[in-house]
């Protein structure tokens, strides 16, 4: 992990906040003797203006130390006062001491708004308009759109972005609308997509990967010593970043085609020749590589779960007794890693999301009332198939907003994964910018203030929806593997977490002092200092236990694999 990118955003966030309290306490004519980002021993800095600019030792924090208030306490210290005692924080006007405290989470709030501004005028990367997948039965396989299409124009309209394509295509639902594309083989064409009511189009940007699946040791592939789980490097010296390619390829191959695959095997060059003599079971899919004997690893089994946690994010889970967890149906029915699903309930399974939707569509009833009912499964296992009968178990899970709700499972999970498209750059004037950005930092807001109040509710995982340190480290590390744009839009969120966080009316963050203040402001003098020192104790203890928990859900993360 790229700890020097998760140190220099933190420094980053802190500063912006310290700056805003510093900033305005210096309009306010308040004395400001030390700015530190970071806690602890002063390591480097220097002094000018009677402040002293400081790194100090522990880089996750800062503050700013005003003559006249002792930090954490916000009381009266005569000690750092100067010459003029008037310039002492407890001395200023309380309306002003409400604009200090106020300014660092203001300030917190109003960096994305300047942080996606130029992002968008630098030129935002957006998936472009070229479709990944098709998924079997839909509208968009009945109007002819294949993996690999660029979407032009759509009704007359030019699309770049993956965005505006959905976006045209769903004004006017039940409307045919007229698509000109542009084929992977450079050709165009014209074809009419109708949307149904439900609005699924049935298409995706995301690709399945190069990794290769064989479900009959006896096909061509299998025969030629290809393993499921292989990367497909190249086909007929094509070089192939995702299974798009792959189909390519081997829908202009002849008889024979030579693959460079790398797995457990090692990298190796293998050719695989068309047997006429071989069919695949089931009911063929209608793509090319099939007739060789090799699919992409998204249709496959890649693990089955031994049993089932009823509640896998319970927060205290371990503290009480509780009933053995059953076994999976997957377990149970004898379902192994490779099987590959060929039908549910009679449906052909073209894709992983048809298992998905299959198991999903056998509940009834809500939440912790429901149940699911058996579905007919049928899977294809070296060659041979399978018809199976499960009932899925009912288990309470979390979705990537940590927020808790119930579904079916057979406790399987898909080989292989997706792979983003292509990307085109858009570029916005400064006007469109600006509008833009405040959109998105205020729905962003509305976000975490709506997460926060479903975590006081109890409608989301609080060990899902809070980070401490290793987890910023964590995201900021990704963050930065992908790029400035990603690493400066989760700058932009984490500091409106911060600055949300700090209103919160906590004693000790900024939401705590303005409250102070306000009271201050309403009955004319300040609350007694036992009172505040009181209220700062149960503060200081509460943000204590605080970060104790979200370091234990940090780790937790990191055992359980989600430290990447």
């Amino acid at each position: 992990m790229d700890i020097l990118a998760a140190v220099l955003m933190v420094a980053l966030l802190v500063f912006i906040h310290e700056f805003g309290h510093f900033i305005v306490a210096k309009a306010c004519g308040i004395h400001v003797p030390v700015f530190s980002i970071g806690f602890g021993r002063r390591v480097v800095g220097f002094k000018l203006g009677g402040t002293d600019y400081r790194l100090s030792l522990i880089p996750f924090g800062g503050y700013v130390k005003m003559a006249g208030a002792n930090f954490g306490y916000m009381d009266e210290d005569e000690d750092d006062l100067p010459d003029d005692p008037g310039r002492g924080f407890m001395r200023r006007p309380v309306w002003q001491r409400l604009l200090v405290v106020a300014a660092g989470p203001a300030f917190n709030l109003a960096l994305p708004l300047v942080v996606f501004t130029a992002l968008l005028m630098a030129g935002e990367p957006q998936p472009a308009a070229v479709i990944g997948s098709v998924d079997g039965e839909s509208p968009a396989e009945q109007a002819g759109l294949l993996p690999g299409d660029t979407v032009l124009t759509v009704d007359g309209v030019e699309v770049q972005t993956w965005t505006e394509l959905v976006e045209l295509v769903h004004e006017g639902e039940n409307a045919p609308h007229e698509l000109v594309l542009l084929g992977i083989d450079g050709r165009d064409r014209t074809v009419t997509l109708t949307v149904p009511d439900d609005s699924r189009i049935g298409i995706s940007h995301s690709r399945p990967s190069p990794i290769a699946g064989i479900d009959d040791p006896r096909s061509p592939a299998g025969r030629a010593g290809i393993e499921t789980g292989d990367t497909v490097l190249s086909v007929n010296g094509v070089e192939t970043a995702d299974w798009v390619a792959v189909r390519h390829v081997f829908a202009t191959a002849g008889a024979s085609v030579e693959l460079v695959v790398d797995g457990e095997a090692g990298k190796r060059t293998v050719a695989v020749a068309r047997d006429e003599t071989w069919t695949p079971a089931g009911s063929p899919l209608d793509v090319p590589e099939q007739a060789f004997g090799i699919l992409p690893a998204t249709l496959f089994v890649g693990t089955v779960g031994e049993t089932v946690d009823k509640d896998p994010d319970g927060l205290f889970r371990g503290c009480t007794p509780s009933a053995p967890a059953p076994p999976t149906p997957a377990s149970l029915a004898g379902i192994e890693p490779g099987d590959r699903f060929l039908a549910m309930d009679g449906k052909p399974v073209i894709r992983w999301g048809d298992v998905l939707d299959a198991v999903s569509g056998t509940m009834e009833g809500e939440d912790d009332q429901a149940t699911a009912r058996q579905v007919d499964v049928q899977l294809i296992r070296d060659g041979q198939i399978l018809t199976l009968q499960l009932t899925p178990e009912i288990m309470r899970d979390t979705d990537s907003l940590g927020r808790y709700y119930y579904r079916p499972i057979l406790g399987v999970t898909r080989m292989g994964g997706f792979v983003e498209g292509p990307e085109t750059r858009v570029y916005y004037g400064f006007g469109a910018a600006v509008g833009r950005a405040a959109e998105e930092t205020a729905a962003l807001m509305g976000f975490i203030v709506e997460q926060l109040g479903k975590l006081v509710t109890g409608e989301a995982a609080v060990q899902k929806s809070l980070g401490g340190p290793v987890e910023i480290v964590r995201q900021a590390s990704h963050a930065a593997e992908k790029g400035l744009f990603v690493y400066a839009r989760l700058a932009g969120m984490l500091s409106i977490s911060l600055g949300i966080v700090n209103l919160l009316p906590v004693p000790v963050l900024d939401g705590g002092q303005l409250l102070f203040f306000l009271v201050e402001a309403v009955r004319g003098r300040p609350l007694s200092h036992r009172l505040r020192e009181r209220a700062q104790q149960v503060g200081v203890l509460f943000l204590v236990l605080l970060m104790l928990s979200v370091l234990v859900f940090d780790i937790g993360r990191l055992l359980d694999g989600g430290g990447g």
